[in-house]
């Protein structure tokens, strides 16, 4: 008594159309994966009765959701011993599932409202996942010309974790897009995390917009 619902119990929960209900059962799924439960059931569920909910408080449990959930498929124990013994390194496999996710992390970086795009986009510097990463960077170029700037300063930061992690592969042309932004923007906070991006990922394209702005650059906050 008193300890976190089963497996069964949460899924059954998430199917609930009461909200406060999905939003019980996807913590006690969270807290259950931290404590080292699989869950595999969990992922559909989520996928099928969470991931279009436009309640601000389920889509940031999803999020926290998306971060401890395996991605992954288990490697075979045969491909493990082929590996140890000298062979091929393990591939890993993104399970299927993981389409419907990026599908729905799409849809909120496109989505209509500034707070939903600004939440995602800030989330997007959580994730580490190449294979997740690579279909939503053509969205979150798009949200550096978005007319929030709530939306635009979380792009900027967006794109500097993506160019951090896999720079070359996913976004190589990252520096010069953020320079090109920086040289329009008006708002401070996105000035602020431009730059930043430009100073750790391409120190000659910082210094150069220095000196063309260095008049204003107390202007930048």
């Amino acid at each position: 008594a008193g300890g976190l619902p089963s497996e069964e119990e949460i899924a059954k929960d998430l199917e609930s159309t009461d909200t406060n209900v999905k939003k019980h059962a996807l913590r006690a799924a969270i807290m259950a994966m931290l404590g080292g439960e699989a869950m595999p059931r969990i992922l559909m569920q989520v996928i099928r009765f969470c991931i279009n909910s436009d309640d601000k408080q389920l889509k940031k449990l999803c999020m926290l959701y998306w971060e401890v959930v395996p991605k992954y498929q288990e490697p075979s124990s045969e491909a493990m011993l082929a590996a140890a013994s000298g062979g091929p390194p393990v591939q890993r496999k993104m399970l299927p599932e993981m389409l419907l996710v990026c599908n729905a992390l799409m849809n909120d970086l496109n989505h209509p409202n500034e707070f939903v795009r600004g939440s995602m986009l800030r989330f997007m510097c959580k994730l580490k996942d190449e294979e997740i990463l690579g279909p939503l960077i053509p969205s979150i170029k798009a949200c550096l010309e978005h007319r929030h700037p709530y939306v635009r300063k979380n792009a900027a930061l967006a794109i500097f974790h993506a160019h951090k992690l896999h720079g070359e592969t996913l976004i190589p042309d990252g520096p010069e897009l953020i320079a090109t932004f920086l040289e329009q923007e008006t708002d401070l906070a996105s000035r602020r995390n431009a730059f930043l991006m430009l100073y750790n990922e391409n120190e000659e394209l910082a210094f150069g917009f220095l000196a063309r702005n260095m008049d204003d650059v107390m202007k930048y906050g």
